[in-house]
């Protein structure tokens, strides 16, 4: 880990290591496989630990593994922890860490799920149109810039229509059409608990979870899916260039 504190967020670092060496060993003690991904699998291969910017670590689960560490979590997790359940992601943190309660949650690990892409263009359609529904129910509050005008109508409107439906029941909503195409083999894969943009833009070919490889980060072993090159070209390209510095800021806080 970098001791320069330049971007401010070296602390904020220091503090989630030790919780995800806790939740790999507890997935490794009960055979549960995840897949530390996106900003953090960045971070591994690059830069041999965070991203110098990064104030969070994102995991990533197949629809099985997920169910897996759902339950063993509720009986297994330390203590200490606690799942934050604000919107439809799902998060560990330490249940001392008063950053739970700003938006979004601060100081956490990220659990992201892979759900299959139907390959009915109608039903995925349908699908995605759901789901941008339930996440704009599910904010507590929207930050209007980060979206295109007919975005902005709709996000308005299902934000004032979910003040009225208890989070709990949209809660399981999301997650039951998340599973929408699970019951049949597809092409392809996606998160679709991750931000508004990227579930309707990104795929993966539905044998990304088949294999799993060890990773350094911060001077651990982490596990990752083995096809990690090809998962990272996939969402962000040439992941080898550094972003402008303009760009070099925290994206977790713009969701």
């Amino acid at each position: 880990m970098d001791d320069n504190n330049r971007y401010g967020v070296l602390e904020t670092q220091k503090y989630l290591i030790p919780i995800l060496i806790d939740l790999d060993k507890l997935c490794r003690e009960h055979d549960i496989r995840y897949a530390i991904s996106f900003g953090t699998l960045i971070g591994a291969v690059r830069h041999g630990g965070f991203v110098p910017w990064d104030d969070d670590i994102d995991i990533s689960f197949d629809r099985e593994n997920y169910g897996k560490f759902l339950k063993i979590a509720t009986e297994y997790l330390p203590e200490e922890y606690m799942i934050v359940e604000d919107m439809w992601v799902k998060r560990i943190s330490r249940k001392d860490n008063p950053g739970v309660k700003k938006f979004p949650p601060e100081r956490c690990i990220d659990l992201f799920v892979f759900d299959n892409v139907p390959d009915s263009n109608s039903l995925l359609k349908k699908k995605l149109f759901r789901l941008k529904m339930l996440q704009g129910m599910l904010k507590t509050r929207i930050i209007y810039k980060n979206y295109a005008p007919v975005y902005k109508v709709l996000l308005f409107g299902t934000h004032v229509m979910g003040k009225f439906i208890p989070r709990k029941t949209k809660q399981k909503q999301y997650d039951e059409i998340c599973q929408w195409g699970n019951d049949t083999i597809t092409k392809y894969i996606n998160c679709f608990n991750a931000e508004f943009s990227y579930i309707s833009t990104q795929r993966h070919d539905s044998d990304l979870f088949d294999e799993y490889a060890d990773i350094e980060f911060e001077g651990h072993k982490f596990m990752t899916v083995a096809k990690w090159d090809k998962f990272l070209r996939t969402d962000y390209g040439d992941y080898m260039q550094l972003p402008p510095e303009e760009d070099r800021v925290p994206k977790h806080q713009e969701i």
